[in-house]
């Protein structure tokens, strides 16, 4: 307000002339609405804008506040000096004092919300006021409702929840390779140091399309010429496979399987053939090396399961039928290796008790071939040329 209009306050030393007791008393009066309504004014002038948008937002709680201790103790303490003040008011003065003092009060009680607020998150629950202030304007607590995607994603949540876990998948196997379809029965031979040289080249233009050779007998043994036969005859373009004469009474099958592999070098190469186990009667009594059916039994298994530890693969097992039943009992414990009969002068080999079938046979020990001097060993695989290379992979 500006301090030159007619309503400025009078100073002390026109106070102390005032003439009459009516005249001071209204000149009192006059100063205590002036200075009343020039605070309200300076307040509202610097918070209305702040009270208008507190007010309509604090509304319901203004209400409340209203009735708490806090305001209600500063009104009780305000009131005497209002009621005081404005007995000695004419009636207009009273009227435009107490629109003014409500217009204050809401002011202070905006402000005072204002400060709570403020004050309890600054400075936290621990405050005594604030204790005060937050029971007397207490608001019912209400969870504020989701939005709408909230409450889709809180849905969900919910009922995963409420769904039991679902059962842990059991790795799938691996979907067998198909069959390759049988074919026309493969020719092939088998070889040792007695064939001497060979041209393989010539072997293969006679249309033999894999091999057997010797690598290793007994404990002490070694093919002199296994290398030259066994690489000879995979560079002619055969399919090519070691094999192991038994002779169990010598030493124990882990150190001949280990001495007949470190010979052969066996190489998944997609062109060699399993190692070969080649179970005979024993060459010097022509019996079973003087060992039981269970002896023999579990040779065989040593000997087979360092060879499976070693190169993945199941041994080829050579026999043939007097010798598995009269040595091995015609046992089935081996019908998963692919079996490499010896059964001669006959048109259709019979397959041994304990075994299914019989993949490979060799017919006949007086064969002649081209690129080898002299008889050699005769053999077919009853299967088909894509099973053979299935087999050799």
């Amino acid at each position: 307000m500006n301090p030159e209009t007619p309503d400025q306050p009078r100073t002390p030393e026109n106070h102390d002339n005032a003439s009459t007791p009516k005249q001071a008393s209204t000149s009192a009066a006059h100063r205590a609405d002036q200075a009343l309504r020039t605070a309200a004014d300076r307040v509202r002038a610097w918070l209305a804008p702040l009270v208008e948008r507190v007010l309509r937002w604090l509304a319901p709680l203004l209400r409340r506040v209203q009735d708490a201790p806090v305001v209600r103790r500063f009104r009780e303490r305000v009131a005497p000096h209002v009621a005081a003040v404005q007995d000695k008011l004419p009636e207009p003065v009273v009227r435009a004092s107490r629109t003014r003092s409500m217009q204050a009060g809401a002011a202070v009680a905006a402000v005072g919300v204002v400060g709570l607020v403020i004050g309890t998150a600054v400075a936290g629950p621990s405050q005594p006021e604030v204790e005060e202030a937050a029971m007397a304007a207490s608001i019912p607590e209400q969870q504020a409702a989701p939005a709408p995607e909230q409450q889709a994603a809180l849905g969900q949540h919910a009922t995963l929840q409420q769904q039991p876990p679902p059962p842990p998948v059991e790795p799938q196997a691996a979907a067998p390779e198909p069959e390759a379809p049988l074919g026309p029965p493969v020719e092939g031979i088998d070889v040792s140091n007695h064939n001497g040289p060979i041209d393989w080249s010539k072997v293969a233009a006679d249309g033999k399309k894999f091999t057997f050779v010797l690598a290793t007998d007994g404990t002490s043994f070694t093919n002199p010429r296994y290398s030259e036969q066994y690489h000879g005859a995979k560079d002619a373009g055969l399919i090519a496979g070691a094999y192991h004469f038994a002779r169990p009474s010598s030493s124990s099958a882990e150190e001949q399987a280990n001495r007949f592999l470190d010979v052969a070098d066996y190489q998944s190469d997609g062109k060699t053939l399993p190692p070969v186990l080649d179970l005979e009667v024993d060459p010097n009594s022509g019996g079973c090396y003087g060992m039981s059916v269970d002896q023999m039994h579990q040779w065989t298994k040593t000997f087979n399961d360092k060879v499976k530890e070693r190169t993945g693969k199941e041994p080829i097992i050579y026999a043939n039928p007097s010798f598995w039943r009269e040595c091995m009992g015609g046992t089935n414990t081996f019908d998963g290796h692919p079996l490499w009969l010896a059964s001669y002068g006959v048109d259709s080999p019979s397959v041994p008790n304990g075994f299914s079938n019989w993949h490979f046979w060799q017919y006949t020990d007086e064969g002649s071939v081209a690129g080898i001097n002299g008889s050699t060993d005769l053999n077919q695989f009853k299967e088909g040329m894509a099973r053979l290379e299935k087999l050799a992979r």
